[in-house]
């Protein structure tokens, strides 16, 4: 198998793993994030002491959920990235993100025929932001080994 088709089917794992957790019923998925909301308390409580028990927790439970759905698309970005330049696409980094706005639309879609859950116009604007994030720490990765690699030639 080629690496480009190997960097194809990470994306379609990938892809498969988004959908998984857009099946989740509402429940479920409030239950899941609930869990990782404790744990992040935990740690915030262990960090901050008792400064940490002001903070709103409604607000970081939004914050908790909202991440997940950016570091969910800031992946997608860059698994689809590698697959299309491995395939020589001519602007792999604007085809991703694209790529990555389609499937975050469709991927909302599908939260329509969910039990508890249901499209969000928003929740398509965070994937993509997601992805945006991605494709500017992926641009500054990129630019940072070229300073590198000047600095090493000299």
């Amino acid at each position: 198998m080629t690496q480009a088709k190997r960097a194809w089917l990470l994306c379609a794992l990938w892809m498969a793993v988004i959908f998984l957790f857009s099946a989740m019923p509402g429940d479920l998925s409030e239950m899941e994030s609930g869990f990782f909301f404790s744990l992040l308390m935990r740690l915030l409580s262990f960090l901050l002491g008792d400064y940490a028990a002001r903070l709103d927790p409604a607000l970081l439970h939004l914050l908790v959920r909202k991440g997940a759905h950016m570091a969910e698309y800031f992946v997608l970005f860059l698994l689809y990235r590698r697959a299309l330049r491995l395939s020589g696409a001519k602007r792999p980094g604007l085809m991703a993100l694209l790529l990555c706005a389609a499937y975050a639309a469709t991927d909302e879609f599908h939260q329509s025929f969910v039990d508890d859950r249901g499209p969000s116009p928003v929740d398509v604007a965070i994937d993509t932001a997601g992805a945006c994030i991605a494709w500017v720490a992926a641009g500054c990765a990129r630019a940072g080994r070229a300073r590198t690699h000047l600095r090493n030639r000299e």
